[in-house]
């Protein structure tokens, strides 16, 4: 099967969001009940699997992607956020959880369901951006299902003012002097995606914010009355 370019409205996309998004819940919930050293191994295999996405990613992106070793890096709010779920699952530092909760569901299953690539399925750079994005859901629902953690509305409140006056300046200043584009703040992304309606850069950061801030807080909508 030759790999076309990418239709957000093809129905094996569709098939593959179900696929990626159903196994990154499905997984973590399956392993729920069983005993302490399966999910321990489970944790570490999550883990390294994680770490070695991560490391590779760069490599992959400038030979098979053509990206520059700047744009390459992993400094996108869904990999910061791949690190800090795996820092979570190892450490137990709660603040790594909370990030990766917030960004990396929003982030993350936004970009299984609007991937940034060029081509479809079955080509490499599509099938990497879903199965790594993936990999943040699965921890995410491993620190639930498995470590019981879960977010709380200070904790929503503290990462958006983390995020609005420590992590957005620094990104920015950093894609202003290194000509990059990391968390989209100075232009909007290709493809198909929720930015295609909002207005052209610079001042798409009018209308991403706000949503940005609004999505994140749907993801604690499921623990709202629970607080």
């Amino acid at each position: 099967m030759t790999a076309e370019a990418f239709n957000l409205l093809d129905p094996i996309h569709f098939l593959n969001v179900i696929f990626f998004i159903g196994a990154a819940v499905g997984i973590p919930l399956a392993l729920k009940d069983s005993s302490r050293q399966t999910k321990n191994i489970f944790k570490y295999v999550l883990v390294a699997a994680i770490l070695y996405h991560e490391i590779t990613n760069p490599f992959f992106k400038i030979t098979e992607r053509g990206f520059d070793w700047w744009d390459a890096m992993p400094l996108h709010m869904c990999a910061f956020s791949t690190w800090c779920i795996a820092a979570y699952l190892v450490t137990k530092i709660r603040a790594f959880f909370v990030f990766a909760y917030f960004w990396g569901l929003t982030g993350g299953g936004m970009s299984i369901l609007t991937p940034d690539t060029v081509l479809g399925f079955p080509s490499p750079e599509y099938l990497d951006t879903m199965y790594g994005h993936a990999l943040i859901l699965v921890g995410v629902f491993t620190a639930i299902f498995h470590m019981h953690e879960r977010p709380y509305l200070k904790d929503y409140r503290n990462l958006m003012l983390v995020t609005t006056f420590v992590f957005l300046p620094l990104v920015y200043v950093f894609n202003l002097n290194f000509e990059t584009n990391y968390w989209f703040v100075l232009e909007k992304p290709y493809g198909d995606n929720i930015m295609n309606f909002f207005p052209d850069a610079p001042y798409h950061l009018i209308a991403l914010i706000p949503a940005a801030y609004a999505f994140a807080f749907l993801a604690y909508l499921p623990y709202l009355k629970r607080t």
